[in-house]
């Protein structure tokens, strides 16, 4: 069975260039483009890694983070995607598993995939 990759970012072009390649490589992607949606889709299809933007039009994505991480979710790998490198040490105290920056070098993010599954 394909592990499952929620992806959680408001850059529709992004999202569709990181499902082309995660499903290359034999992932389901699931792709959610504001926090409420994104919230809403862990809850709904159990995802086994999520990919987090921090800048959402609806929420701060180091909250989601947080609500995660404190909650009954706080197993569930999470890797911050973002143009905010200034937000590592932030995320890292959170509990944040990856932490990668925007353009994707999209060998680091699998390579963070694969060890964190």
């Amino acid at each position: 069975m394909a592990r499952t990759i929620l992806i959680i970012d408001d850059d529709v072009e992004l999202c569709e260039i990181m499902r082309d390649r995660l499903e290359a490589d034999g992932y389901k992607v699931i792709v959610a483009y504001t926090g409420i949606e994104g919230i809403a889709s862990i809850n709904s299809t159990a995802p086994n890694i999520i990919s987090l933007d921090i800048h959402l039009p609806d929420m701060n994505g180091i909250e989601i983070l947080k609500m995660l991480k404190k909650g009954i979710k706080h197993s569930l790998p999470i890797v911050i995607v973002t143009c905010d490198d200034t937000a590592k040490t932030e995320c890292e105290k959170y509990g944040a598993n990856g932490f990668i920056t925007k353009p994707i070098n999209f060998n680091k993010l699998k390579e963070i995939i694969s060890t964190k599954l």
